[in-house]
Protein backbone atom coordinates (compact mmCIF):
# COMPACT_ATOMS: atom_id res chain seq x y z
CA UNK A 1 0.00 0.00 0.00
CA UNK A 2 1.46 3.63 -1.10
CA UNK A 3 1.83 6.02 1.72
CA UNK A 4 -0.95 8.39 -0.34
CA UNK A 5 -3.72 6.16 -0.15
CA UNK A 6 -2.85 5.55 3.23
CA UNK A 7 -3.46 9.13 3.92
CA UNK A 8 -6.63 9.52 1.67
CA UNK A 9 -7.77 6.62 3.49
CA UNK A 10 -7.17 8.33 7.27
CA UNK A 11 -8.76 11.74 5.87
CA UNK A 12 -11.53 9.90 4.65
CA UNK A 13 -12.13 8.08 8.30
CA UNK A 14 -11.98 12.10 10.01
CA UNK A 15 -14.08 13.35 8.39
CA UNK A 16 -16.80 10.50 8.55
CA UNK A 17 -15.92 10.35 12.27
CA UNK A 18 -15.52 14.13 12.79
CA UNK A 19 -17.99 14.78 14.88
CA UNK A 20 -17.60 11.47 17.30
CA UNK A 21 -13.78 12.67 17.58
CA UNK A 22 -15.05 16.07 17.99
CA UNK A 23 -17.12 14.56 21.06
CA UNK A 24 -14.65 12.93 22.79
CA UNK A 25 -12.04 15.68 22.78
CA UNK A 26 -14.63 18.30 24.19
CA UNK A 27 -15.17 15.77 27.15
CA UNK A 28 -11.62 14.52 27.53
CA UNK A 29 -10.88 18.63 28.04
CA UNK A 30 -14.34 19.11 30.54
CA UNK A 31 -12.93 16.14 32.59
CA UNK A 32 -9.27 16.80 32.85
CA UNK A 33 -9.69 20.43 32.51
CA UNK A 34 -7.07 20.83 35.98
CA UNK A 35 -4.18 18.74 34.11
CA UNK A 36 -4.59 20.94 30.95
CA UNK A 37 -4.10 23.73 32.83
CA UNK A 38 -1.14 22.39 34.21
CA UNK A 39 0.20 21.42 31.41
CA UNK A 40 0.18 24.64 29.43
CA UNK A 41 1.53 26.13 32.59
CA UNK A 42 4.90 24.19 32.41
CA UNK A 43 4.77 24.57 28.74
CA UNK A 44 4.58 28.29 28.69
CA UNK A 45 7.09 28.79 31.46
CA UNK A 46 9.07 26.32 29.36
CA UNK A 47 8.90 27.77 26.36
CA UNK A 48 8.39 31.45 27.43
CA UNK A 49 10.99 31.54 30.39
CA UNK A 50 13.16 28.45 30.08
CA UNK A 51 12.17 27.65 33.37
CA UNK A 52 10.96 24.20 34.91
CA UNK A 53 8.44 23.98 37.04
CA UNK A 54 10.54 23.30 40.37
CA UNK A 55 12.81 26.30 39.36
CA UNK A 56 9.41 28.36 39.30
CA UNK A 57 8.57 26.71 42.59
CA UNK A 58 11.78 27.53 44.74
CA UNK A 59 11.77 30.69 43.37
CA UNK A 60 8.12 31.51 45.03
CA UNK A 61 9.09 29.65 47.67
CA UNK A 62 12.46 31.82 48.02
CA UNK A 63 9.96 34.82 47.61
CA UNK A 64 7.79 33.51 50.86
CA UNK A 65 5.15 33.72 47.93
CA UNK A 66 5.43 37.51 48.05
CA UNK A 67 5.99 40.13 45.34
CA UNK A 68 9.71 40.42 44.64
CA UNK A 69 8.92 44.79 45.02
CA UNK A 70 5.87 45.36 46.66
CA UNK A 71 5.92 42.26 49.48
CA UNK A 72 2.25 41.80 48.99
CA UNK A 73 1.41 37.90 49.25
CA UNK A 74 0.47 37.24 45.16
CA UNK A 75 -2.65 35.60 43.64
CA UNK A 76 -1.00 34.79 40.33
CA UNK A 77 2.76 35.06 40.08
CA UNK A 78 3.93 36.25 37.00
CA UNK A 79 7.10 35.61 35.94
CA UNK A 80 9.42 39.04 35.40
CA UNK A 81 11.88 39.13 32.82
CA UNK A 82 14.05 41.32 30.74
CA UNK A 83 12.96 41.87 27.12
CA UNK A 84 16.56 42.48 25.91
CA UNK A 85 18.00 39.29 27.51
CA UNK A 86 15.42 37.55 28.06
CA UNK A 87 16.87 36.70 32.30
CA UNK A 88 14.23 36.00 34.25
CA UNK A 89 14.59 38.42 37.21
CA UNK A 90 11.95 37.03 39.85
CA UNK A 91 8.01 37.10 40.60
CA UNK A 92 5.87 40.26 40.88
CA UNK A 93 2.23 40.65 41.44
CA UNK A 94 0.14 42.35 38.31
CA UNK A 95 0.54 45.86 39.66
CA UNK A 96 3.91 46.08 39.47
CA UNK A 97 4.74 43.92 36.72
CA UNK A 98 1.88 46.33 34.78
CA UNK A 99 3.96 49.26 36.62
CA UNK A 100 7.23 48.56 35.09
CA UNK A 101 5.90 47.56 31.85
CA UNK A 102 4.14 50.80 31.54
CA UNK A 103 7.50 52.76 33.02
CA UNK A 104 9.15 50.94 30.03
CA UNK A 105 11.44 49.53 32.87
CA UNK A 106 13.34 53.07 32.45
CA UNK A 107 14.90 53.83 35.71
CA UNK A 108 14.88 57.69 34.71
CA UNK A 109 11.42 57.73 34.32
CA UNK A 110 10.97 56.22 37.40
CA UNK A 111 12.96 58.38 39.44
CA UNK A 112 11.28 62.10 38.17
CA UNK A 113 8.25 59.94 39.30
CA UNK A 114 9.71 59.44 42.50
CA UNK A 115 10.93 63.09 42.53
CA UNK A 116 7.08 64.28 41.34
CA UNK A 117 5.73 62.52 44.18
CA UNK A 118 8.07 64.13 46.63
CA UNK A 119 7.52 67.29 45.51
CA UNK A 120 3.69 67.52 45.56
CA UNK A 121 3.43 65.02 48.82
CA UNK A 122 2.85 67.95 51.12
CA UNK A 123 0.22 69.37 49.63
Amino acid sequence: MNLEKIKEQKRQWYFRNKDRILENNTNYNIRNKDKIKEYQKIYKLKTRYNLTLDQYNKMLSDQNNCCKVCDIKMIKPIVDHCHTTGKVRGLLCNSCNVSLGRLKEDTRILNKMIEYIKEHNNE
